[in-house]
């Protein structure tokens, strides 16, 4: 039997509301019984080779890290740094929002982290400044697709240890396109606060400027020390999460004192809560992917695509329609995990970067978080910005434009996502 029957099984699954681990794993038993020779004992042992990596660990532990930094008070101190560096630009709280978002990405690496908890601080304050609901929930919204490309990033980390591109190769990669995303949105504040005259902050005085600075400083660490850690060889990716987690309790904990033992040990309930349904998520697209590997899926894909097309730029652009599309109906790491194993062989085909690809693919996911009808970050938002769904996908329309805006430039200019991982010898062009 044809095994692309096997795809339109998962299709239908999907459709049908079945949750994503499940369909993937009766799709793959399809597939075995009707398309391989593959013997069924086999399938626990591929199931548990996909979480048998040292790798993975670095996702249990960058959800902890995220979490302990929304409970002990890092968000308020890392609004109140960003708030004293731009909050006298036209549009001021616009530009706050903005930066937070970005220095909060070092330290989450997820979308829905900054989205859920940082957001409900800064919506609140763009409020009682005077902002309207809709630019305030929007530029919250948009700003929070950053948390996934700077440095750590979950989805990164998901990507590498499917694809086996270095992840900290990935990690670093993420750092130029994060900034290009920042400054776009950044232009668009601007543009906003002209038409709309919003307000701004008055210039800090030195001595208010320097108790923001302290009070952000040790946060705002998080990212510098992964970076140099990793740089410096001193510790892998997966051991950077670890440190930061115990940087993370150790700022909650005794440095802030806002976190006692009790909601610790909550912390790390929801963490385990969350990353076994990512881990079993994993297992399941590891078997998937090896079955799609047995029955010659992706070569198929990979041969008809390439006599099809013939231009590199071509097949970037059908990609990223794709990817878009996919992510207004699939969550991030879902869609990585079924995705990878089809499009990497096509794109190394075209001559593509596996360093720039994860990136091309996590931007576009994250747009697909903004997407209705399933984009998670629109949920978080109109939940704690108190906004209809309606009116927030309305307001959100300008941001995905910029935000368009920035794929485009990384999609076209692959150095934007191999220059600084080849600068600091962790891979590259």
């Amino acid at each position: 039997m044809d095994p692309i029957w096997g795809l339109l099984l998962l299709l239908v699954l999907f459709l049908a509301g079945m949750p994503v681990t499940y369909a993937l794993g009766f799709s793959a038993l399809f597939i075995m019984r009707f398309s391989t020779g593959m013997k069924w004992i086999t399938i626990g042992q591929q199931m548990m080779a996909g979480l048998n990596s040292f790798t993975i660990l670095a996702v249990p532990l960058f959800l902890l890290a995220g979490k302990l930094m929304n409970k002990c008070g890092v968000t308020d101190r890392l609004f109140k740094f960003a708030r004293a560096i731009v909050g006298w630009l036209p549009g001021g709280l616009g530009h706050v929002n903005v930066l937070a978002s970005f220095i909060f990405a070092g330290m989450s690496g997820t979308a829905i982290a900054d989205a859920s908890g940082l957001g409900l601080i800064e919506i609140k304050a763009m409020k009682d400044a005077g902002y309207d609901k809709d630019f305030s929930c929007a530029v919250t919204a948009a700003s929070s697709t950053l948390g996934p490309i700077i440095p750590p990033s979950m989805p990164l980390v998901v990507y590498g240890t499917i694809s086996g591109t270095s992840i900290g190769a990935l990690f670093v990669a993420g750092v130029v396109p994060g900034i290009i995303m920042g400054v776009v949105m950044m232009a668009l504040v601007f543009v906003y606060a002209i038409i709309k005259k919003y307000p701004k902050d008055r210039l800090y005085t030195k001595r208010q400027l320097l108790h923001a600075c302290k009070q952000g400083f040790l946060p705002c660490m998080t990212p510098v020390i992964i970076l140099l850690g990793i740089y410096t060889g001193i510790f892998t990716p997966t051991e950077s999460a670890a440190i930061v987690v115990i940087y993370a309790a150790i700022l909650g904990i005794f440095v802030y004192r806002e976190i006692n033992f009790r909601e610790f040990v909550e912390v790390l309930k929801e963490t385990v809560a969350d990353a076994i349904g990512i881990c079993i998520l994993i297992s399941a697209a590891t078997l998937f992917g090896n079955v799609l590997v047995k029955a010659m899926i992706p070569q198929t894909v990979m041969e008809f695509i390439v006599n099809s097309i013939s231009n590199k730029y071509v097949f970037l652009l059908i990609l990223n329609l794709a990817l878009l599309l996919v992510g207004m109906f699939m969550e991030t790491v879902s869609a990585i995990t079924i995705l990878t194993p089809i499009i990497l062989p096509v794109a190394v085909a075209f001559g593509i970067n596996p360093i720039h690809l994860g990136i091309i693919m996590v931007l576009n996911l994250m747009i697909g978080v903004l997407s209705p009808p399933f984009g998670v970050v629109l949920f978080a938002i109109n939940k704690v910005g108190e906004i209809s769904f309606g009116r927030l996908v309305k307001a959100l329309i300008p941001w995905f434009v910029v935000l368009l805006a920035a794929l485009a430039i990384v999609t076209m200019v692959p150095w934007t996502c191999t220059w600084l991982p080849s600068t600091m010898g962790l891979g590259g062009l």
